[in-house]
């Protein structure tokens, strides 16, 4: 690997832990979600990156792709479980790391939140070069099991490329049977989710996250020059241009951008989740985000 390249991977991961650290430390009862989101973003850019997507900071029943809009006056409360998903890039290289924690600090879901932990932990001793994807996701699996809930099976990890988020290999939270091998030279995520309910996502309302989705995106001023092909927020368009709203409506119904929906369990069960990003070479693993 290119040495240049090896050191943004390893400094988005840096910076990305550093990050998600302090967006933690920030989260308590009646604090906003945009106060939360905005801190977090700006301190990835005064430690000399760009954030990799939208600080997501899904609560409860929601596992992912909630990032807070334009004068957002929603609080953390009590007794909520928050995914904070935080990632930072550097030259376009993502890192991706979450941790989940419960706001006030009862306790109600430890055993949720570290079955998620340890999921990734038990997932990770499995990485190396050449190994099928199947065994990463049996680990997974095995241990949200032992503690009595159920993986998220139609959420999961990914491969990482140069400005591209989500590419290539997809790492179940369960074995589905893919043999397919773990290549040298990449970049992955390895994303656990544990629910208590059924173990499935579905699609819910829009969750402020947009990414460039036509077939020349490079034509999508200013949007393409801020962000390229990595996920924005509204809030980020709305310092870019005037009415945002209406700008990000049109730019829809042309098929230039498209929006996320927040990902939610059914039956309005919990879900936790724990992340991290890892650099898988011919002759070592890194976990760049721990």
């Amino acid at each position: 690997m290119d040495p240049s390249v090896k050191n943004a991977i390893l400094r988005a991961g840096d910076i990305g832990r550093k990050a998600l650290e302090y967006a933690i430390s920030l989260i308590e009862p009646g604090a906003l979600l945009y106060d939360v989101a905005e801190k977090t973003e700006n301190f990835i850019r005064e430690m000399g990156g760009q954030p990799s997507f939208p600080v997501n900071l899904s609560i409860n029943n929601e596992a992912a792709h909630y990032t807070p809009f334009v004068n957002d006056k929603k609080a953390f409360r009590t007794g909520d479980l928050v995914k904070v998903d935080v990632g930072a890039q550097v030259d376009g290289y993502p890192s991706d790391n979450a941790a989940t924690v419960e706001v006030g600090g009862r306790g109600d879901y430890s055993d949720l939140i570290d079955a998620t932990r340890e999921a990734l932990n038990a997932a990770i001793r499995k990485v190396r070069p050449m190994v099928a994807v199947r065994s990463i996701g049996q680990a997974i699996g095995e241990v949200i099991s032992s503690y009595g809930f159920k993986p998220v099976r139609n959420l999961g990890g990914h491969g990482i490329n140069r400005y591209d988020l989500h590419s290539g290999v997809f790492i179940p939270n369960y074995d589905d049977g893919n043999g397919k091998p773990i290549q040298p030279e990449c970049v992955i995520a390895i994303e656990p989710f544990a629910s208590t309910g059924i173990g499935s996502i579905h699609d819910g309302p829009p969750g402020h996250i947009y990414i460039l989705s036509g077939t020349r995106p490079d034509t999508v001023e200013p949007l393409y020059s801020n962000f390229r092909t990595l996920p924005f927020a509204e809030r980020w368009v709305s310092k870019l241009v005037d009415d945002h709203v209406t700008y990000l409506k049109r730019l829809m119904a042309k098929s230039q951008v498209s929006q996320f929906p927040v990902l939610l369990e059914h039956g309005k069960a919990r879900i936790s989740q724990a992340e991290h990003t890892l650099l898988v070479l011919s002759d070592e693993v890194i976990v760049t985000t721990r």
